[in-house]
């Protein structure tokens, strides 16, 4: 019986794991469509579509960061915000992006349960911001989506409840120039009350919002 029970709670962690993880998943997909259905400055009726039905079938929670270096953030204004709500205004009305701070505002109160998080941050162009976000340990998935002709770098630092550093997690390739999104997954966090610090770089030319997804 302690063998089955036990197997039972293996199967049932696994279980637990992989719906979190596909959560991610669908949140990251769901910002990665948002991203392409603008391209060209044709919005994709169809990728605008599924990327709204994922953001609101899957469950996510409101990304709240501690603000560690924010000079270089930028007004939303004019800028996609990684909502379901936003998205599906974008297919009724384009002047919906000056309303962009009323709809992030909206995003970081919404309370849809769930152990993904996500916001919109905005970042100047060819500059950097850095946030942080206290976690008790295990494994971490983090990723960040930049809006469409977005080139970006993302680097994680985790400090320890002792004060002791990682070495940054990172994704090397096309560093330089930066890419349209980057995932790091399984960062590994001691346990204990540890911060992950998450640092922004927008290698753009212009001004562009970016989606934060942590789980």
């Amino acid at each position: 019986m302690k063998r089955v029970l036990y197997l039972f709670a293996i199967c049932f962690l696994y279980t637990n794991l992989c719906a979190q993880n596909e959560n991610f998943e669908n949140v990251y997909k769901a910002c990665m469509l948002a991203q392409s259905s603008m391209s060209y400055g044709q919005g994709s009726q169809a990728e605008i579509r599924e990327a709204t039905d994922l953001l609101t079938k899957t469950p996510w929670s409101p990304l709240i960061l501690q603000d560690v270096d924010i000079k270089h953030e930028a007004s939303i204004k004019n800028h996609l915000v990684f909502s379901p709500e936003f998205l599906k205004a974008v297919v009724d009305n384009r002047s919906v992006y000056r309303h962009a701070e009323r709809y992030r505002e909206e995003q970081m109160a919404e309370q849809r349960g769930g152990d993904v998080l996500l916001c919109t941050k905005c970042v100047k162009a060819k500059k950097s911001v850095v946030y942080a976000i206290r976690h008790t340990g295990g494994n971490a998935n983090i990723a960040a989506v930049a809006e469409v002709n977005g080139l970006i770098n993302l680097s994680v630092v985790v400090k320890d409840q002792n004060g002791n550093e990682s070495k940054p997690y990172k994704i090397t390739s096309d560093e330089f120039k930066g890419a349209p999104a980057r995932k790091l997954k399984s960062i590994t966090v001691p346990n204990g009350n540890s911060i992950i610090y998450i640092t922004i770089e927008n290698k753009s030319e212009k001004d562009k919002s970016v989606a934060i997804i942590v789980e």
